[in-house]
């Protein structure tokens, strides 16, 4: 499932229509209790996380995009979290709900981004915009002015990269730190 990437995962955790500004984050590589240290150390404990893996398999973890309590509103680095042997794939489905753009996902490996697909141009590739995924993105036809492709995109970059769906069932939420953000 990647409904979520329309709204957020708490609101669609809850099945609610608004928009949050959590970031998803599959890990593989690295536990579950190194990425919630991790996270927390960089000022975003995490809102809610899957369940304990298997070496290899991927985990999630939910955390806020920013920190309001303490004025942070830095983008988390996720090399940090992503030591050698690791890799992340992090998506922001609501960057700046003010301005409204759309959603990005990032993908790392040992440590370097690997990928940065802006889904309002998810084929680019810069100089300081890597994008491996580029080709698969442009084989597949999508087109970012067709309505909606945000999941459509999801899926694809989610295949690509043998991420599991989300299950609500399996998704420990920490209900007490989401209260006292919003």
């Amino acid at each position: 499932m990647t409904g979520w990437i329309e709204s957020g995962v708490i609101a669609w955790m809850e099945e609610k229509r608004y928009e949050d500004e959590t970031v998803l984050v599959y890990f593989k590589g690295v536990g579950l209790t190194d990425m919630t240290d991790g996270l927390i150390a960089q000022h975003r404990p995490p809102f809610a996380h899957g369940g304990n893996v298997a070496p290899g398999e991927w985990g999630v973890i939910v955390h806020h995009m920013h920190n309001p309590s303490r004025d942070d509103f830095d983008p988390i680095d996720y090399r940090k979290l992503c030591p050698q042997g690791a890799e992340l794939v992090v998506f922001e489905p609501n960057p700046c709900i003010a301005k409204a753009h759309g959603p990005k996902a990032y993908h790392y490996r040992d440590g370097q981004a690997s990928s940065c697909i802006d889904y309002e141009d998810p084929d680019y590739v810069g100089e300081y915009w890597p994008n491996e995924l580029a080709p698969v993105i442009t084989a597949a036809g999508l087109d970012p002015e067709d309505w909606p492709h945000e999941e459509p995109l999801t899926r694809l970059i989610s295949d690509h990269l043998g991420l599991p769906p989300l299950d609500r069932d399996t998704i420990t939420v920490d209900r007490d730190l989401i209260a006292s953000y919003f």
